[in-house]
């Protein structure tokens, strides 16, 4: 397994563009082996955050780029900066498992800790995994140019919890009781990536040809109509 980073939830807001311009820098390293330094920016972000270096960063991204290529790198880092974008409040971690069969194929495996809360409220679990598949999912395998996965195709799985609360505020006061734990995986087949990256699919469509699970019970999930919320609970 391979995780590549770990940002504490403290000041998330003025370190997120910061942890992208680090992590642009640090893909740009692993994927040249260049030796030159990064941008003042991305230095500037690897002061702020104290559970992760540049080094450790590049050293990751290269562990990774060598053994299952180029995509999964961009796969991993995708992930972790599109679940800081989408509302995450916690820690955020991301990690490559390997490949691991499921129902007669074999998926490449990511797991990500998303540091998101939702407000089981006003989002349920319907809810929350358009929410997870449009915020995360979808800005993920859209930077994939020309899929090249070592594997039938990839496995997300992305963990969160849930509880009610009415506002943002009330529930940064109570960072300590993040609820119920829930994880919803997606599975994706590596021929659907190609159809996306080639315009013959939409997002849309994928999500109706993937796997979904939640809390490992498959689920049959119908196209959102209309789109659903993009925060996982009132502001």
């Amino acid at each position: 397994m391979f995780g590549i980073l770990l940002i504490a939830a403290n000041h998330r807001q003025a370190v997120v563009l910061k942890v992208v311009a680090l992590l642009a820098a640090a893909a740009l390293l692993a994927a040249t082996g260049a030796a030159a330094e990064p941008t003042p920016p991305a230095a500037a972000a690897l002061e702020e955050m104290p559970s992760a270096t540049r080094d450790d960063v590049v050293r990751a991204l290269r562990k990774v780029r060598r053994k299952y290529g180029e995509d999964a790198a961009v796969i991993e880092t995708q992930l972790l900066i599109n679940a800081m974008r989408h509302g995450s409040v916690r820690a955020t971690t991301v990690s490559v498992d390997g490949v691991k069969p499921y129902r007669g194929k074999r998926y490449l495996g990511f797991s990500v800790e998303t540091g998101l809360i939702f407000d089981s409220q006003t989002r349920d679990v319907v809810t929350r995994i358009h929410i997870l598949w449009s915020g995360i999912m979808v800005p993920t395998i859209e930077r994939l140019a020309s899929p090249r996965i070592p594997a039938d195709g990839i496995k997300v799985a992305l963990q969160y919890h849930h509880r009610p609360y009415k506002s943002r505020d009330e529930l940064r006061t109570g960072m300590d009781r993040p609820g119920t734990s829930e994880e919803t995986v997606f599975y994706l087949l590596t021929p659907d990536l190609t159809e996306l990256a080639a315009r013959h699919l939409t997002t849309r469509d994928l999500i109706a040809r993937a796997r979904i699970s939640v809390d490992g019970k498959e689920r049959d999930v119908e196209i959102a109509d209309p789109d659903p919320p993009e925060a996982p609970g009132p502001e």
